[in-house]
């Protein structure tokens, strides 16, 4: 394996954590996983177009320390008393042993990113969160965590659990920050696991802003049960490359799933976004809106695939990925795939496009007595609105509307020098 890591290294880390045995175990089974697993050659399609040479071998499980460096937001109070666990991962081991044991990733997820996802088992430290929402508990307010990590080369390696119970709605926004480093190139390998239980309600916002010496090689798996809707956002702004694998998983009827991205990139980054949605049961729905704005030579890649299977009825599905090039170098491939395995669907069907801002918009807002920059942050956040758009919370729209200030500008500004 290209990243080496041993037992002793494992075991280091979880004595120096005070972990209990039963998360050790946990650990070395990840270790006996990612040991056993194909490490991406560049062959396979999901890999094709985002080579691995040149990723940083930022040490791994060397990071003792035993508090994280995240900002938690407060549980309301009434939820808080109705049993909500919204803490870092080593508290809530601590505090809730059994209900975090029981909620143990089960090592299931995206296949292209089976490698990444077992180092992340083993190796996972600062950074973590757990959230628990028990059955029938509806938290009103959105809960936030910003993890600010200092420049360095340490690997940044954690996992968030979201398991909402059977009827319960909760909304979590986690905010990724690090400085620009100095020493080459970092690793990050974040790891979410969102579990919706029937007829439970979870919206989870990601804002990545990583610096640009980072190599953001994560994975998020959403598993969904019956009459359970779920909303997951991704905001990315920041890192030199990243390599996203996102899964979703339809186990029961009705299930209303709804996956939504902006990406906004610039320099020579390069964002990979790579989806699989599985749908199954009846009437369950699965759509998927991305959609990049990309300036100098940055280049975005989106491979998804929708699979419907064949013991499914009368499921809805959709993937659109869109495209604004801000410049000549900047590039996209947007590359969509169906795999309809039944003859009984309401709807399955994909939009892709790339292609350049059309000067006659352009000109006609500078015609208003814009410069070109102040008119491409009009047109690029007009873009951007459709999935703004379905961010309810104001206060969580204003979070993502100010990690794009730099690319979108503030709104106040903007309509301050068209009037």
């Amino acid at each position: 394996m290209p990243l080496p890591l041993d037992r002793d290294s494992v075991e280091r880390l979880s004595v120096g954590r005070g972990e209990p045995d039963w998360l050790l175990a946990d650990r070395l089974r990840s270790l006996e996983t990612y040991t056993a697993s194909s490490w991406p050659t560049g062959s396979e399609e999901e890999w094709r177009r985002f080579k691995l040479d040149g990723l940083p071998l930022s040490p791994l499980a060397d990071d003792l320390a035993t508090e994280p460096p995240s900002e938690y937001g407060s549980v309301p109070v009434g939820a808080s008393h109705r049993g909500v666990v919204f803490s870092r991962w080593i508290d809530a081991v601590r505090e809730h042993p059994e209900l975090v044991r029981r909620h143990l990733p089960d090592g299931g997820g995206l296949p292209s990113h089976a490698a990444f996802r077992a180092l992340n088992g083993a190796a996972y430290s600062r950074g973590s969160t757990f959230l628990y929402v028990p059955e029938g508990v509806e938290v009103e307010l959105p809960l936030y965590v910003h993890k600010r990590w200092a420049a360095g080369t340490t690997a940044i390696v954690y996992r968030t659990v979201v398991v909402a119970d059977p009827g319960s709605s909760v909304t979590l926004v986690e905010e990724l920050s690090s400085p620009d480093g100095q020493h080459g190139g970092r690793l990050a390998i974040p790891g979410l696991e969102v579990r919706c239980g029937e007829g439970a309600r979870v919206r989870y916002v990601r804002i990545q802003r990583f610096g640009s010496d980072v190599w953001d090689m994560g994975f998020q798996r959403y598993v969904s049960e019956r009459d359970s809707e779920l909303g997951a956002f991704n905001v990315l702004v920041g890192s030199g490359r990243s390599k996203v694998g996102i899964e979703s998983d339809i186990r029961g009827d009705g299930a209303r799933v709804r996956l939504s991205g902006l990406v906004a990139a610039g320099g020579t980054q390069r964002i990979d976004v790579n989806s699989f949605q599985r749908l199954d049961g009846k009437g369950s729905t699965s759509d998927l809106l991305y959609l990049s704005a990309l300036y100098e030579a940055a280049k975005a890649v989106f491979y998804g695939v929708i699979r419907v299977e064949p013991t499914s009825s009368g499921t809805g599905s959709y993937q659109e990925c869109r495209n604004m090039l801000m410049s000549d170098k900047a590039g996209a491939d947007p590359i969509p795939v169906l795999e309809i395995l039944t003859n009984d669907v309401a709807r399955c069907g994909h939009g892709a496009t790339a292609g350049r801002l059309e000067d006659t918009e352009l000109f006609y807002v500078m015609s208003r007595g814009l410069d070109r920059k102040t008119a491409e942050q009009l047109l690029v956040r007009g873009f951007f609105q459709r999935v703004i758009n379905e961010i309810p919370d104001v206060q969580v729209r204003a979070r993502v509307l100010e990690a794009l200030v730099p690319r979108i500008g503030r709104l106040a500004e903007l309509e301050a020098q068209v009037a």
